[in-house]
């Protein structure tokens, strides 16, 4: 999972925990479980966002940070 993708997936999810935390938009005894998926959701991307290089690939390959707009040499 790219960098970008995980950091927009996490500021929607952390969006969604305030809105859902502040806001009436779910009746009062769904809120809790609007919170817990929203948090499984965050935990998923977290999870695979720790096993990938920040540019998407495998974790297990090494990073190569980009030169010149491109990834790899």
């Amino acid at each position: 999972m790219k960098f970008s993708v995980n950091t927009l997936i996490q500021i929607l999810a952390l969006s969604g925990q305030v809105l859902n935390s502040t806001q009436d938009l779910v009746p009062p005894e769904h809120k809790v479980w609007v919170s817990v998926a929203l948090s499984i959701m965050q935990g998923a991307a977290a999870m695979l966002a720790h096993y990938a290089n920040p540019d998407g690939t495998p974790a297990t390959e090494p990073y190569v940070k980009k030169q010149d707009g491109r990834t790899r040499p």
